[in-house]
């Protein structure tokens, strides 16, 4: 294959989670938020795993937006997700628990009040 043109995979996504095909544990989603612990990777840890230890180094990402980073699937991700924080490499902390300082949700009131300066913006 030639610089440029998309095409398959050279290595199959399943082989970065080490033949293993079903999470752990099934409480991450997409909007889940990963932080690495500061625990090394062991020796017995994938590429696969250390790429997405050492992306996670700088801060937290949503599993969606670090299957994006890293070029693999949400279902591959959310597995070495999941063998990470068994391991103590990663800890999950789900869209509900938000960070500290973080918005409230918006309320009825401030999504209509939103929608009247749009609409008064269109006349």
């Amino acid at each position: 294959m030639t610089r440029g043109q998309v095409g398959r995979r050279m290595v199959p996504s399943y082989l970065a989670t080490g033949g293993c095909g079903i999470p752990t544990r099934n409480t991450l989603q997409g909007l889940t938020a990963l932080y690495a612990t500061g625990v090394p990777p062991g020796p017995d840890h994938s590429p696969g795993h250390q790429r997405l230890l050492s992306l996670l180094e700088n801060g937290a990402l949503s599993v969606a937006e670090t299957a994006a980073y890293l070029d693999i699937p949400v279902g591959v991700c959310k597995v070495l997700a999941t063998q990470l924080i068994d391991d103590g490499q990663l800890r999950a902390e789900g869209p509900s628990q938000a960070a500290p300082g973080a918005a409230a949700p918006a309320t009825k009131e401030l999504l209509e009040r939103v929608k009247s300066g749009l609409l008064a913006l269109k006349d």
